[in-house]
């Protein structure tokens, strides 16, 4: 049961029939019912079990936590060292199989290649759907819990309802409990006309992003990235760029659709986009990418490591060897942190070394250099008496922050680190920029008239997001409109037969354009694979 499929709706139309008429003490029971439903229906019996298994061990660790006999240290340690060796067991033992292989391989012992796609098919049989989102927030659960920073939620049902929140469990956003103690069962939820619009007109936002655009330029990006030797030069670099964008229109319209969702039952879910594409720098860039998984990994990772024993003497050599104001002259163990960090973010995106490369520690690497670089800069600013504050400095900003993303991106979606750069030694063997103006794009496997109708679509999503740069959150009427901002705050300042013409004109488009059906499975999120 797909999110964007007919089940799906039929489904989620009787949960939320039901749940506006229970009352406030079964509405989160209800809610925990659906949920483990819908994971049922897309996991096997086995995966079920090993999820549930799960859930109820670190329930029981977080309350042994708070027992004021027990050894909260010792407890927390081994629930964390168990999650952790869980997700990397589950999700990452073909990574390190292959790594394996490859160190026997240098001492001329040759690996058992039966006995490891046997484990790794029983593996695959035992790995719970999702387990890269439900993981994180479970930790994230545990290591509050033990910081002191929330209360444990003793009963069970309400802890597996805050671990399997069904919306949240297609692909994220990754919640911190304190964000969603109070709504999902702190109050009662009352049906609301402006929450139900509200809701109704992401959902559609969203499917149009993935099904008008996304699965548009996945045709032309699969036929370059299939078939890249015979499409050298500017061929690489558009296709980098169209993958950046079907990446985006992919999972925030599934963001859309997932908090959409969410919204119509008046439950808030964490933004996971702002914005991207107006970032000027690559650090503010992923500070508008992924939000939820960057917060999670700065509040988890990074403070935690800077706050270790190992950390606290490297500071101690570094304000010894450089003086108090090693944070601005070499900020090492910043530096060090901001890579751990970033090798995690490749590693979760996938088990393989263009993830961990490409989206990972490029990533950190270039944000330190341009970090280190700031003094520089400056001065050239200076030399060349640069305007600062010109839209043409912003837009330069904008750009040179576009072509440093889509490069490391560009691994996300090769198959290997090796075919990537592989990729791009083919991007520089030719000049051709002749291709943007004698139709060759139209060969990519896009006609002129599809072509020209994703030329529209992203002209649309260009437009939108011009205006949630500019419009501010709606203060008036704000009953039910705790998540409405940006155009679907415009949109409800205006008359209902201008909204109504915007809502059906919308979802015609879907209708007309977009890449559905039986034989077509437009339903299978990039993200939605975690």
């Amino acid at each position: 049961m797909t999110l964007i499929s007919v089940e799906f709706f039929a489904f989620f139309l009787i949960v939320l029939a039901v749940y506006y008429i229970l009352p406030a003490k079964l509405q989160w029971m209800w809610l925990l019912v659906a949920g483990f439903f819908f994971y049922y229906v897309n996991a096997s019996v086995l995966q079920c079990a090993v999820f549930l298994g799960f859930l109820v061990l670190n329930y029981l660790a977080s309350l042994r936590i708070t027992e004021d006999n027990s050894h909260p240290r010792a407890v927390f340690r081994l629930i964390l060292i168990f999650d952790v060796m869980f997700l990397a067991v589950m999700k990452y033992s073909g990574f390190f199989i292959d790594i394996w292989s490859w160190i026997a391989g240098l001492f001329s012992n040759n690996m058992d290649t039966a006995a490891a796609d046997g484990l790794l098919n029983l593996i695959g049989r035992l790995c719970p759907p999702r387990i890269s989102y439900f993981s994180l927030i479970v930790i994230g659960y545990m290591t509050d819990v033990y910081w002191g920073r929330i209360n444990v939620q003793k009963n069970p049902g309400k802890f597996a309802l805050f671990a399997s929140y069904f919306p949240q469990m297609t692909s994220g956003p990754i919640v911190q409990y304190e964000q969603m103690e109070g709504s999902l069962w702190g109050e009662r939820h009352y049906f609301s006309y402006i929450r139900f619009i509200s809701g109704l007109e992401r959902i559609i936002w969203g499917i149009f992003k993935k099904l008008v655009i996304s699965e548009r330029l996945a045709v032309m990006v699969n036929e370059i990235y299939d078939h890249y030797e015979i499409y050298p030069g500017f061929y690489i670099g558009f296709a980098a760029a169209c993958f950046a964008l079907q990446l985006y229109t992919d999972f925030s319209g599934l963001m859309d659709i997932v908090l959409g969702f969410s919204e119509l039952l008046g439950i808030p879910l964490p933004e996971n986009f702002n914005n991207p594409f107006y970032s000027t720098s690559l650090a503010q860039f992923w500070r508008r990418w992924h939000i939820t998984l960057g917060a999670w990994l700065k509040s988890y990772v990074f403070y935690a490591v800077q706050q270790t024993e190992a950390f606290r003497k490297l500071r101690k050599f570094c304000k010894n060897k450089f003086g108090r104001d090693y944070v601005r002259k070499c900020n090492i163990p910043q530096y060090l942190g901001l890579l751990i960090s970033w090798f995690l973010i490749g590693l979760w995106h996938g088990g393989g070394w263009n993830y961990i490369f490409g989206v990972g520690i490029y990533m950190g690497i270039v944000i330190i250099i341009s970090e280190l670089c700031q003094p520089i800069f400056a001065r050239l600013i200076l030399l060349f008496k640069i305007n600062t504050e010109a839209f043409s400095y912003t837009l330069f900003k904008r750009f040179r922050t576009f072509i440093l993303f889509i490069f490391g991106l560009s691994f996300f979606r090769a198959e290997s680190l090796s075919y990537g750069f592989k990729m791009w030694k083919n991007a520089f063997s030719v000049f051709n920029p002749w291709i943007f103006f004698d139709r060759s794009l139209y060969s990519l496997g896009l006609k002129e008239k599809e072509f020209f109708i994703l030329l529209f679509s992203l002209l649309l999503l260009l437009a939108v997001s011009m205006m949630e740069q500019r419009l501010s959150c709606l203060k008036e009427n704000s009953e039910g409109c705790e998540q409405m901002n940006g155009v679907r705050a415009f949109l409800f300042k205006q008359n209902y037969l201008f909204r109504l013409l915007v809502f059906i004109v919308l979802f015609i488009m879907i209708i007309c354009w977009g890449y559905y059906g039986t034989s077509y499975d437009a339903s299978d999120f990039i993200y939605g694979r975690f």
